[in-house]
């Protein structure tokens, strides 16, 4: 399984020299997972329930309101699983070898779109946006 952060094209236009192309700069999450089916009436149910106050718990009132016999009948009809995580690798790519763009990159980043201004966020998390990174670099 792999989850995507934030992502976002890269204008070959940060870089102080020409011979550039565009890319793609992005953070993901690869996990290997264990899958196991969850069949049993009661599990499900304690399942959906859980996922119900995570996510929309006003919803759970409606759900308790529409009767055993629904909810029997729609509790067949799901299919659940559970996923144990094995294995989770970490891949990153915001241009962390090229030093001399970090600044420019930096500033498109911050005046960009969500997945941008997060892109950012991780620079500087992972100090590729200061100014020490940057001197006497290019």
């Amino acid at each position: 399984m792999t989850f995507l952060g934030p992502h976002a094209y890269l204008s070959p236009k940060v870089y102080p020299d020409l011979a550039r192309v565009p890319t793609w700069n992005y953070l993901a999450v690869h996990c290997t997972v264990q899958a196991s089916l969850i069949e049993d009436a009661a599990a499900k149910d304690r399942l959906l329930k859980k996922l119900i106050a995570d996510h929309e718990p006003p919803y759970a009132e409606q759900w308790r309101g529409l009767g055993e016999a629904f909810a029997h009948k729609m509790l067949g009809a799901i299919v659940a699983f559970e996923l144990q995580v094995t294995d989770l690798q970490c891949k990153l790519k915001i241009n962390q070898h090229r030093p001399e763009s970090h600044g420019a990159m930096k500033a498109r980043y911050c005046a960009g779109d969500e997945n941008e201004q997060a892109l950012a966020h991780w620079m500087d998390r992972l100090g590729l946006s200061s100014a020490s990174n940057n001197a006497g670099e290019a």
